[in-house]
């Protein structure tokens, strides 16, 4: 019996002692002190929970490291280097005015203006083609500018972009000038 009441003034006093520093703790660092701390136990209560799924995050991303530092460099494909379309699969010159409409339309959707287009018909070096050179003088935004040229090189694929030029007035302009220069192939219509 008497090791049981030993055993429970040991922890009296051990509970008194823990009072006293908690009192002494309060009166000398106040509230600001017990939120510390408070916040340190919730970080490291965080942390503790958070470290396994960061590190399978880790091992995936590193998995995925090797798995392209392995893979074969591929070439990086640019906009201009589309294979050229085989001569039968060319539009015929009858469907250059649609085109020509087409393009119109095009620049109304990406919201430039147009004001005219001139356009010029020659005899291509290569076989029997037509090339038609196309220049639009447009007006607008940067974004139309690029939409409309992508949209006319994915629609068109007999089209290709032979120049574009730029031009702002000022820095401060929001509108730009731009003069796009496109070139359309056709096969020549066998009698």
């Amino acid at each position: 019996m008497k090791l049981r009441f030993d055993w429970l003034r040991g922890r009296q006093r051990l509970l008194v002692r823990a009072q006293t520093l908690a009192f002494a703790w309060r009166r000398h660092l106040g509230w600001p002190a017990w939120a510390g701390l408070a916040l340190l136990a919730g970080a490291v209560l965080v942390q503790w929970q958070l470290r396994p799924m960061l590190q399978r995050d880790a091992q995936r991303l590193e998995a995925r490291w090797a798995a392209l530092a392995s893979a074969p460099a591929s070439r990086a494909v640019e906009a201009s280097a589309r294979p050229p379309l085989p001569s039968g699969e060319l539009p015929s010159t009858r469907q250059r005015g649609r085109d020509l409409e087409w393009l119109v339309s095009a620049a109304q959707r990406a919201g430039l203006g147009l004001e005219r287009a001139d356009y010029s018909l020659g005899a291509a070096t290569a076989g029997a083609l037509t090339r038609v050179e196309a220049t639009l003088p447009l007006t607008g935004s940067y974004a139309g500018v690029r939409r409309f040229v992508a949209e006319v090189l994915n629609e068109l694929p007999h089209s290709a972009l032979e120049s574009l030029q730029i031009e702002r007035a000022t820095a401060q302009a929001k509108e730009l000038q731009a003069t796009a220069r496109l070139v359309l192939f056709y096969s020549e219509e066998t009698p």
